[in-house]
């Protein structure tokens, strides 16, 4: 694929991802994607992960309580391989419980092979998410199929 492929395809997973369009972003993954986050959201949250459809399941459980997310990409940067590319970006949601405001800016690196996702690197601020879901939230899973939050 070419770069400007590559970086089309992720501008139409992140916008189907936050308008909670499912069906289009887990089409954008690679069944067996590696998802990676260097710094855990909260307790319990995986560093990494294997699987497109644990990801769906994960985001449609945990996002329930957010209204949709309007992401801004602030820029891609593509590299000299043309299958990975760098974006900063921005969410701008609202979590319903307390109807609070919620706002995070992250780096993704994005690996992309036969038109699909097969590596996603993600870096978000763990801090704003405490603001919003409190210090204490935790991940929880059972038998491989996320719970959602406690």
């Amino acid at each position: 694929m070419t770069v400007e492929a590559n970086r089309d395809l992720f501008v139409t997973m992140l916008n189907a991802l936050g308008r909670k369009d499912y069906d289009t972003f887990e089409a954008c993954l690679a069944d067996d994607i590696l998802l990676e986050w260097p710094f855990p959201v909260m307790d319990g949250f995986p560093t990494e992960h294997r699987g497109a459809r644990w990801f769906r399941e994960a985001l449609e459980t945990s996002w329930v309580d957010f209204d949709p997310y309007a992401y801004q990409i602030e820029a891609i940067h593509m590299l000299t391989d043309p299958g990975t590319l760098v974006a900063e970006y921005s969410s701008h949601s609202r979590y319903l419980p307390t109807s609070t405001p919620y706002s995070n800016r992250y780096v993704s690196v994005v690996d992309i092979a036969n038109g699909r996702i097969v590596r996603w690197r993600e870096y978000v601020n763990p801090s704003i998410v405490a603001a919003i879901l409190g210090q204490k939230a935790v991940w929880k899973e059972s038998s491989g199929a996320t719970v959602g939050l406690e």
